[in-house]
């Protein structure tokens, strides 16, 4: 690192690319912590690796660019939040709100600093048990009855699943000590892909093109009702429904972790038809061979 760091600073901007590549992903982690899923999260990033080139030249130890860049993350991150906050003082208790801010954003990173072991460690862990772990503590769906609902299987299961998940990453994260960044970086890289096509299959043809050759031809859907069916069809099928009807997805949530992406989305429905489709809705994708094998779909009313 520190001689892309020598190259970067002596204007070699294929060094500067290839630092931005390595850190971009757990930076929008920690700003995701911060401004949650909104565009200021990404903005916070962006702002970050503008001030950190253009002072790329006041940085003293090239060991502390990590350290650098999240102090400069969190001064960002505190421009978007500061509005929102206030702060009581009184004469015998002051408190400066710089500070207050600073500290607040601060135990929240190091409650996260270690995001790159826990994609690590939820990657390791077996399928039936990351299903329920990343409903339960990564989306809005986190009641038992809801998992049941979504996954088709008893309340019970989903009690014992958690139970042994919860065991089981713990062993995981006992035996495992290093981090590893690529779980990071690829999850990163399918929840752009699901928060991009989700947003657009809609509007753009190419994107339906992309998104239903991304699914198996002998996909398996699973709808919390408990039927099934087989084959990308019946996606397509409903797609071209949702144009007739002029539906659409909003508010777009997206978590991945190993072969399991989770997909949240708010139904839009159109005037001529408002109440064609629930308000929400999730889908929970599995991969094989980096195609969707198999679909868990669920509205809610």
């Amino acid at each position: 690192m520190q001689e892309l760091i020598k190259a970067a600073q002596s204007g070699n901007t294929s060094a500067w690319n290839i630092l931005y590549k390595q850190h971009y992903p757990w930076l929008y982690a920690v700003a995701l912590r911060l401004c949650g899923n909104s565009p200021e999260a990404k903005d916070a990033v962006q702002d970050t690796f503008i001030q950190a080139y253009l002072k790329l030249h006041q940085l003293k130890d090239d060991n502390s660019f990590p350290a650098w860049l999240k102090t400069i993350l969190v001064r960002c991150c505190y421009r978007y939040l500061k509005p929102d906050v206030t702060v009581e003082n009184n004469d015998n208790f002051k408190i400066d709100p710089d500070q207050y801010w600073e500290d607040e954003i601060n135990q929240k990173m190091d409650v996260y600093a270690q995001q790159a072991r826990l994609y690590e460690v939820l990657a390791l862990t077996p399928e039936t048990l990351r299903s329920v772990v990343l409903l339960r503590y990564f989306s809005g769906w986190k009641s038992y009855e809801q998992m049941a609902q979504i996954l088709c299987v008893p309340v019970g299961t989903i009690r014992s699943r958690l139970n042994e998940s919860r065991k089981k990453m713990i062993e995981i994260w006992t035996r495992h000590n290093t981090d590893n960044q690529e779980s990071f970086r690829e999850a990163e890289e399918w929840n752009h892909f699901y928060s991009n096509y989700f947003g657009t299959v809609h509007y753009s043809l190419h994107s339906r093109e992309k998104f239903t050759q991304h699914l198996d031809k002998n996909l398996h859907l699973i709808f919390s009702s408990g039927k099934t069916a087989y084959g990308r069809k019946l996606i397509e099928r409903e797609i071209d429904e949702d144009l007739f009807y002029g539906n659409s997805f909003g508010n777009i949530a997206v978590m991945t972790s190993g072969s399991i992406s989770i997909v949240e989305v708010k139904n839009i429905n159109s005037k001529e038809y408002p109440t064609r489709c629930p308000e929400s809705g999730i889908f929970v994708l599995y991969r094989n061979k980096h195609k969707i094998s198999r679909l868990n779909l669920h509205n809610s009313h």
